[in-house]
């Protein structure tokens, strides 16, 4: 959001919680200048949050926010307690609308950012609790999000401007000259992978039984309070969806690519749930999409675009070492 929030507005919708606002300042994303408004008022600090609706859903604003303050209640309800407590408003829900938008607030956590291989163990249990406690009570009747789908269109979009670099501009054209077919290639390992009977099998399984994903665990999403306790925050986006794909994206987005970074997770997730080797091997395989050149495919002249060419080209030997990595977990796991 390209303005900040009036003082007045902000008050306005605090007190619509129950609280009384004393002071607040914007804290900015990675995405967004405006992300979260940080308030201190008569009973702690708390943050403020915009809801935005989702694109690729086709459901209004309205909608998406009764879904997931949904979803919220339940996992509150059922003890998941990895994500800050959010309020009720003073008519009962947990969000309210503002000039058109709705707003939530939930607890401020005071903490610190991912740093050594015990977080990453607490990511893992986190995500494990997360999956169980809601994979238990959805079915087959309720609206599972098909990520694969989505990224098998993301990927024909790649190929089609691949085959039209000498329209984009000079940095892109270099980057897909430099990647492009390397990311095809671990594209289509990827759909032939998808293919065979036992992980065809095994994401057709999961359809009859999905659980709640967060679907953006990034290392700036996850925060170590100053008690020791792991909590995801940003819950905007979550679904209910493919417990592979989440595991594979976070796996992504928050170990830099750190092989015992990523050992860690994958360990904290198994003391909880082992993985047999086809559901390794279905993690593995999302691991090594390029998602990030399907975004830059489809926004080519984004801001975040070009700080995306930026972190793919710094780090593109050690996402094939992450690959490598994932490939020799795979392999070193029970049949």
């Amino acid at each position: 959001m390209a303005n900040s929030y009036s003082q007045k507005r902000i008050r306005k919708i605090v007190r619509r919680f129950g609280l009384i606002p004393l002071r607040s300042e914007p804290v900015a994303s990675f995405y967004r200048k405006n992300a979260i408004i940080r308030v201190q008022t008569n009973s702690g600090t708390y943050a403020m949050k915009p809801f935005y609706r989702s694109l690729l859903l086709r459901s209004g604003t309205i909608e998406q926010i009764e879904t997931t303050a949904g979803y919220i209640q339940f996992l509150m309800s059922n003890g998941f307690s990895n994500m800050p407590k959010w309020l009720n408003s003073n008519d009962g829900r947990p969000w309210i609308l503002n000039q058109g938008r709705p707003f939530y607030i939930t607890a401020w956590i005071h903490g610190r950012k991912l740093e050594n291989p015990e977080d990453f163990e607490k990511l893992g249990r986190a995500l494990f609790s997360l999956h169980s406690t809601s994979s238990r009570f959805f079915s087959m009747n309720s609206p599972f999000f098909d990520h694969i789908r989505l990224w098998k269109n993301r990927d024909r979009l790649l190929r089609s401007r691949m085959a039209i670099a000498n329209q984009t501009n000079l940095r892109i054209r270099r980057w897909l000259k430099r990647f492009g077919e390397s990311c095809i290639q671990f594209s289509d390992r990827t759909w032939t992978e998808l293919k065979t009977p036992e992980i065809a099998n095994l994401l057709k399984r999961e359809m009859v039984h999905p659980a709640l994903i967060h679907n953006d665990i990034t290392a700036h999403n996850v925060i170590i309070s100053n008690d020791g306790q792991l909590f995801i925050i940003d819950w905007d986006h979550m679904k209910l969806g493919s417990i592979y794909v989440d595991l594979a994206t976070t796996l992504m987005n928050t170990t830099q690519f750190n092989p015992v970074f990523m050992h860690s997770l994958l360990k904290g997730y198994e003391e909880l749930r082992p993985l047999n080797r086809v559901e390794r091997k279905l993690i593995s395989a999302l691991y090594r999409l390029p998602r990030e050149a399907w975004h830059i495919a489809r926004f080519p002249n984004r801001p975040r675009s070009r700080n995306m060419l930026d972190i793919m080209e710094q780090t593109w030997l050690l996402r094939l070492r992450g690959m490598d990595v994932l490939d020799e977990w795979v392999n070193s796991g029970p049949n």
